[in-house]
């Protein structure tokens, strides 16, 4: 199988930022031969549950303190997927290996898909997008802080010349694995786009394209306070109201 530039280690090394981190009792999934250290929370049987993919210098143990408490305490149940090399995770991650963890995670859930609410938070948002795009029937979509141009965030670190090849053969390649534009508009279900005025790192022009693009029921969720990577610690109370009525709406 021919490379995708994506797969480039200038790009993994200036995109992704796994670091190993511990936490109790791991949800072990595999994927293409890599065991992946997940996180769940099933205290609601029969509720929705939640599939969390998060950003790019996360790993699970940050969402363990507020944000897996927070869903437990509405009543829904909690995936945080993990990807390679990040946590107790095996193996190297890159732009497009995650989409294959993603496809794992989906399925090694064993939650029914119309069961399912993918949760995407920035560079998670373009695999929450590719989830609801490959698996048709999950029934809703939650976007924080997310991506709608990718390329344009990924030539803020790393140029076409960076890694030998053209503008056109690098905007050609994203295309290919991440059309946001495309998925959201093909997505039927719920969807939901949070984001801060103040995200200086994915401005919230972003989230108001991703909100043109979507099909109703959709809702846009705008909060004055807070930054990339501080929306739920400062705007607890509301941001968790929003997806709480997010979630029954599904």
């Amino acid at each position: 199988m021919t490379k995708s530039l994506l797969e480039e280690s200038t790009i993994s090394k200036r995109f992704l930022f796994p670091r190993a981190k511990h936490f109790d009792s791991p949800f072990w999934l595999e994927s293409d031969g890599n065991k992946l250290s997940c996180y769940r929370l099933m205290n609601h049987p029969g509720a929705k549950t939640l599939v969390v993919f998060h950003a790019s210098s996360e790993v699970i143990s940050d969402y363990l303190d507020i944000f897996a408490p927070e869903i437990d305490e509405m009543g829904y149940n909690i995936l945080i997927a993990e990807y390679r090399g990040y946590s107790l995770s095996e193996g190297y991650a890159t732009l497009i290996n995650i989409l294959e963890d993603m496809s794992a995670v989906i399925t090694g859930s064993k939650v029914a898909h119309e069961n399912i609410v993918v949760y995407g938070r920035s560079i998670g948002s373009i695999y929450a997008v590719n989830a609801v795009n490959k698996f048709k029937k999950i029934g809703g979509l939650i976007l924080d802080n997310g991506i709608a141009d990718f390329y344009e965030r990924l030539n803020r670190r790393v140029s076409p010349e960076d890694i030998d090849t053209t503008e056109n053969k690098l905007r050609s390649e994203i295309l290919k694995h991440f059309n946001i534009e495309k998925k959201i508009k093909a997505f039927k279900g719920n969807t939901l786009v949070l984001h801060s005025n103040e995200d200086r790192i994915i401005n919230v022009n972003h989230a108001k394209q991703v909100y043109k693009w979507a099909n109703e029921p959709k809702l846009l969720k705008l909060f004055s306070e807070g930054e990339h990577n501080s929306l739920y610690e400062t705007n607890r109370t509301e941001y968790f109201n929003t997806i709480k009525m997010f979630m029954e709406s599904v």
